[in-house]
C-alpha cells in the first residue's frame, strides 16, 4: 500500500487566461477549483493509474466535507487527523498564450503541537500497513522545519520506502533522517547547497552529494532539460518529452506518481525514471491543474528515452 502524506492541503482555483496583463482588466476563459496539496496530487494521479493509495495528513473542521467529498469522488481511502479553522486557498493564473502558471499560496491556518503530535501517533499505525510513504508539500503554519525529519525518524521502525518532495529547509532537515528517495526540481536541488542547477551536469553532481549524506535515490526534475535520476551505482537521464504542454502544473506529482508505480511492480531504477517521465508528461498534455491519466501513461511510455549518463 502507498501513503501520501498532505499535512497542508488547498483549495486550488486555476483561472486560465488567454493572455494575462497585468494591472489591466483581464477575463477569464476558464475556471476550475480542485482539493489539492502534493499529498493529494500524488494520491489522486495514483488512483488514476489504477495504483492502491491512503491519502493521509491533517484537515480542518470549518471544510472537512469539501475535503472528504473531493477525495470520495476520486474513490481514495483518508486518514485525517482534524485542526480548528478552514483549509487555505490557492489561485494560479496560467497564461494561456506563454503557458506559465503564476501562482499566490497562503500559509493556511496555524497549527497547534496537540494536532501535529496526534498526526505523528497516526503515522506510527500508517507505517505498519505501508510500502512507500510520500511526504510532501508546504508545512502546516505553526509547525518546526524538521517536521517531515520527524515524521521519518517514525517512520524508520518499519520497512517502508519514504519519499520527499519538499523545499528549502524543511528538505534539508529531512535528508538528515536519510529518506529512501527525494525529488527536487532544480531550484530546490540548488537551494540545498545554495548554488545554481543550470545543466545536467549540476544536477548530477548536486544529486550524488546527497546520496553522500544516505539518501538511497535522488530523482530531480529539469524543465525543458528533462529529468535525471541517481543512486550509489548509476545515473539514468531521460530528456524532455516532446508533447504539446496545456498545463505545466502537477507534472512533478505525476511524476511521484509514476516513480511509485514503477516500484509496486518490482521495476529498477532506470525505469523508475521511465514511469515518471511518462506520468509527468501525460500531466503535461492536460489543461490547468488536471494530472495524469493511464491511457495517456500507456500511450506515452514507450516513447520515453532513457539513458546511462556519462
Amino acid at each position: 500500500m502507498i501513503t501520501t502524506v498532505n499535512l497542508n492541503p488547498c483549495v486550488d482555483r486555476a483561472i486560465m487566461v488567454p493572455s494575462v496583463s497585468l494591472g489591466k482588466f483581464n477575463l477569464a476563459e476558464k475556471t476550475r477549483v480542485d482539493i489539492a496539496g502534493k499529498g493529494i496530487n500524488v494520491a489522486v494521479a495514483l488512483s488514476q493509474l489504477d495504483v492502491p493509495v491512503v491519502c493521509a495528513g491533517i484537515g480542518f473542521d470549518g471544510d472537512r466535507a469539501k475535503l472528504y467529498e473531493g477525495l470520495d469522488g476520486f474513490g481514495i481511502p483518508y486518514d485525517f487527523v482534524i485542526a480548528p479553522g478552514e483549509m487555505r486557498t490557492n489561485i494560479k493564473i496560467l497564461d494561456m498564450a506563454k503557458n506559465e502558471m503564476t501562482e499566490i499560496n497562503s500559509r493556511g491556518e496555524p497549527v497547534n503541537k496537540n494536532v501535529l503530535d496526534q498526526f505523528l501517533e497516526k503515522l506510527k499505525v500508517l507505517g505498519k500497513t505501508s510500502d512507500i510513504v510520500v511526504l510532501g508539500g508546504r508545512l502546516p503554519n505553526g509547525s518546526d522545519v524538521d517536521y517531515y525529519k520527524r515524521c521519518i525518524e517514525v517512520l524508520s521502525e518499519y520497512p517502508v520506502k519514504v519519499f520527499v518532495d519538499a523545499d528549502g529547509e524543511p528538505l534539508k532537515q529531512a535528508i538528515v533522517a536519510k529518506p529512501f528517495l527525494i525529488k527536487p526540481n532544480a531550484y530546490e536541488l540548488g537551494k540545498l547547497f545554495d548554488e545554481e542547477v543550470n545543466t545536467v551536469e549540476d544536477a548530477i553532481r548536486l544529486s550524488k552529494r546527497v546520496i553522500d549524506r544516505g539518501v538511497s535515490v535522488v530523482c530531480s526534475s529539469l524543465g525543458d532539460q528533462g529529468a535525471v535520476i541517481v543512486d550509489s551505482k548509476s545515473v539514468w537521464y531521460s530528456p524532455a518529452m516532446n508533447v504539446e504542454p496545456k498545463g505545466v502544473q502537477g507534472a512533478g506529482d505525476s511524476m511521484i506518481a509514476g516513480i511509485c508505480k514503477a516500484i509496486t511492480e518490482g521495476l529498477p531504477i532506470k525505469e523508475m525514471l521511465r514511469y515518471g517521465t511518462a506520468a509527468a508528461a501525460a500531466s503535461l498534455i492536460r489543461e490547468g491543474t488536471l494530472l495524469c491519466q493511464k491511457t495517456d501513461f500507456e500511450r506515452l511510455l514507450p516513447s520515453v528515452e532513457i539513458s546511462a549518463y556519462q
